[in-house]
């Protein structure tokens, strides 16, 4: 691998030009901001590696994806165009998000039926770079201080795009080929929750279905090891609201006239305690239980409950747990948050006021095997039983869970490269508390899923200065290198 690793050091500038401009093209799914030059961009992104690329259409008019891919061996530039209907994987779920069967639509493309197949999973769209006050460079204007780059999704998810294309262009031009198969799929909502991808994986989804993926993230943690983590969290998010009256009133009227937020402040008082345990009968049924081997992965974890207080300036964590029984609660338990609380004046001064409505947003992290449609009925049946009819609710966005095993012989691959790669045993996570759409990919298309990346807690993402290392960027780039040669070399289909 010595002469792929030189080529991504040779090149590096280059391959920082090309991150460079992505990032100066905006692409902000949740202000439809960009979208009009940023997928032709991706696209032109990913054939210049030598891949045969389109820009894929999401239902309900949602902001394209963008789909690469090469056969294994295929000279740069003379990637196999020829497409043919893929049969389906014997793995594969019967159900996606929203309950359809994962079909074939178009042909899908040909590849070498003799290599196994990796995907690369990225998204393209980024988050919103407000408080703008708060950058110290321009969000879409990249800026090199040093060994850092600084930009809107320079990290997230930017950076493990330009890494793995990196890599990619390195085997085309010393080699000629690429050691297996490879699909590279880049999502165009991931940032606001994916909210057409089940219907597009129904359509598509064969197309998009490999042997294995490594998805966005993993890299480094504060300690220097590289990191990777397993499976993510799901989510349902709500909108609820109560009506009283059909206008303002004057607070005095607060003895005879119903209040809007007290109504509200009860119901939502109904559906958690003080520790954080939710009590809507039944939330917990269908949660999976940690494996032996999950729960002795967490307890590798570093303790940080420190940097946790001193991060979000607080002293007191739910029910006063600390170390390992913190880590456990925070990757394996579900949660129910007030995201928003929404009525009355907000003004300067006071303004003594009845307010007619409230309204509320919340969300509810949810663990292997809950279901969002599930937890929102419950809901609704909690609410009703305590007499809260009148509480409105509206589901605003569901995400399933998934979690691949932490015993799988892709994890093992995936772990041994990165030992290889920064010289250091890899501490793995099964799961991470935040939420994406690997269900779609991992369950409904039955691939087994690990992590590989650019990240570092330092990076900033989502926040204002939002930046990379070239070394984290280096470093990913050679850890995808390294996964392509040992999948290509070891990987039985």
């Amino acid at each position: 691998m010595k002469d792929i690793y030189a080529h991504i050091d040779k090149h590096v500038d280059e391959s920082i030009e090309q991150l460079f401009e992505l990032v100066r093209q905006p692409s902000v799914s949740a202000q439809n901001m960009g979208f009009d030059k940023a997928p032709q961009l991706v696209k032109r992104a990913l054939e210049s590696v030598g891949l045969t690329v389109e820009i894929v259409p999401v239902p309900n008019n949602g902001k394209p994806s963008i789909f690469g891919w090469a056969a294994a061996g295929a000279k740069s530039g003379a990637t196999k165009t020829t497409r043919t209907r893929m049969k389906p994987s014997n793995q594969t779920s019967s159900e996606g998000r929203g309950g359809k069967k994962a079909t074939a639509g178009k042909p899908g493309p040909v590849l070498d039926p003799t290599k196994p197949t990796l995907l690369f999973y990225t998204h393209y769209d980024v988050q919103p770079a407000e408080p703008l006050d708060l950058w110290e460079s321009e969000p879409f204007q990249p800026t090199r201080k040093g060994k850092r780059l600084y930009g809107r999704g320079m990290s997230d998810d930017k950076g493990n795009i330009a890494a793995r294309l990196a890599a990619i262009r390195a085997f085309m031009e010393v080699r000629g080929g690429l050691p297996c198969n490879l699909k590279f799929f880049v999502e165009g909502e991931e940032e606001i929750g994916s909210p057409n991808l089940p219907a597009m994986i129904a359509i598509r989804g064969n197309d998009f279905k490999a042997d294995a993926c490594i998805w966005e993230g993993g890299g480094r943690n504060l300690s220097g090891d590289p990191f990777m983590y397993l499976g993510l969290k799901g989510v349902l998010t709500v909108k609820v609201n109560v009506k009283k009256l059909s206008g303002d009133a004057h607070s005095s009227y607060g003895t005879i006239l119903p209040s809007a937020p007290w109504r509200l402040v009860h119901a939502l008082a109904t559906l958690r305690d003080a520790t954080g345990r939710v009590l809507i009968p039944g939330f917990y049924d269908n949660v999976r239980g940690a494996t032996r081997a999950e729960d002795e992965a967490v307890a590798k974890l570093p303790d940080e409950t420190g940097e946790w207080k001193q991060a979000f300036g607080t002293d007191e964590l739910l029910g006063g747990l600390e170390g390992l029984p913190l880590r456990r609660r925070h990757l394996f338990e579900p949660t129910a948050t007030i995201n928003g609380f929404i009525s009355g004046y907000n003004g300067p001064g006071m303004k003594t006021v009845l307010p007619a409505e409230a309204g509320a947003r919340m969300d509810f992290r949810l663990v292997p095997d809950q279901r969002p449609d599930d937890i929102f009925r419950k809901l609704r049946a909690h609410l009703d039983k305590h007499g809260f009819q009148d509480v409105e609710m509206e589901l605003m966005a569901g995400v399933n869970p998934a979690r691949t095993a932490i015993d799988s012989p892709w994890v093992r691959l995936v772990a041994g490269t990165a030992e290889e790669i920064y010289g250091r045993k890899p501490v793995i996570a099964p799961t991470m508390a935040g939420t994406g759409p690997m269900y779609d990919f991992g369950v409904t298309l039955g691939m087994p899923i690990a992590t590989s990346g650019v990240d570092h807690p330092s990076h900033k993402i989502h926040a204002p200065n939002e930046n990379i290392t070239v070394e984290d960027f280096l470093l990913g780039a050679k850890h995808a290198a390294l996964i392509m040669e040992r999948f290509g070399e070891h990987w039985v289909r």
